[in-house]
């Protein structure tokens, strides 16, 4: 049975729906009519609204999460963060340092992946915008995991962090990043960037190389939906299209090393 705070994705359609924290007797306006929670409510139960329109309530998933927080800058989507936590081997117990919180999207999902015996490092330049994802992810993830950053790693005597098992970077610039970045993770470990523009990636790979890092792969990831109906199953017309770059990449013991004049990327 449901209790007070437990997260229910309230289902009618593709087109409606909604996230939100139970609470008893709880009641929602929606065009499609008024929908009263009983007192006793289970996960996959079906509520009708006084318009006789059907709801479910289903269990949210992580990507959920990630789409549903309130948002100040443009978020890592679920397309990309997958790819994320596989490439960087990111699991129970692992600690983690995230630069440009941004909205706290990322933050949510590795705060959750890494658990209670993990640690989330997370920087954020704006204190604007970390104040949104502090509660962006004190509201999203069970754990008290993330220890947050108002800072520039640039421009403050870098991370102050040693032997991370894995970085991501989200910022406008990671090349200038990627010295203080080969500082603060694990001989063997892997870091991450995302970047919008193939010119970014250029930059930052070449640092990359000159600073100690190899195994450099390159991807983007698109993301399309089918619409499947009797005789008429096809590609929905609109897509979540580029949204950004990705690059990993893994340290050595090695502090220099001439670059390649031919990067396979």
């Amino acid at each position: 049975m449901l209790k007070n705070g437990d997260f229910i994705y309230i289902y009618y359609d593709d087109k409606v729906s909604y996230m939100m924290a139970y609470q008893e007797n709880m009641s929602i306006s929606t065009h499609k009519g008024e929908l009263k929670i009983p007192p006793e409510a289970y996960y996959g139960d079906c509520v009708l609204a006084n318009t006789g329109e059907p709801f479910y309530l289903l269990r949210p998933v992580l990507s959920d999460f990630m789409m549903k927080v309130k948002r100040r800058t443009t978020i890592i989507y679920p397309k990309e963060a997958g790819v994320i936590i596989l490439e960087l081997g990111i699991s129970s117990g692992k600690r983690v340092i995230e630069i440009g919180t941004g909205s706290g999207s990322l933050t949510i999902i590795l705060s959750r992946v890494v658990g209670k015996d993990g640690h989330v490092y997370s920087f954020e330049r704006r204190e604007d915008h970390l104040e949104n994802a502090v509660k962006n992810v004190k509201r999203f993830s069970p754990f008290n995991n993330v220890e947050y950053f108002a800072k520039d790693p640039l421009l403050e005597g870098g991370f102050g962090i040693e032997d991370a098992d894995a970085m991501f970077l989200d910022v406008s610039e990671p090349w200038k990043l990627i010295e203080e970045a080969y500082k603060a993770v694990i001989p063997g470990g892997p870091i991450g960037f995302i970047s919008p523009n193939i010119e970014q990636v250029q930059t930052t790979v070449y640092k990359m190389h000159e600073t100690g890092f190899i195994r450099v792969r390159c991807m983007e990831m698109l993301s399309r939906r089918i619409r499947i109906k009797k005789n008429l199953t096809r590609p929905f017309d609109r897509m979540i299209g580029h949204t950004g770059y990705l690059v990993f990449a893994h340290k050595i013991k090695k502090e220099k090393i001439e670059p390649e004049s031919d990067y396979n990327i």
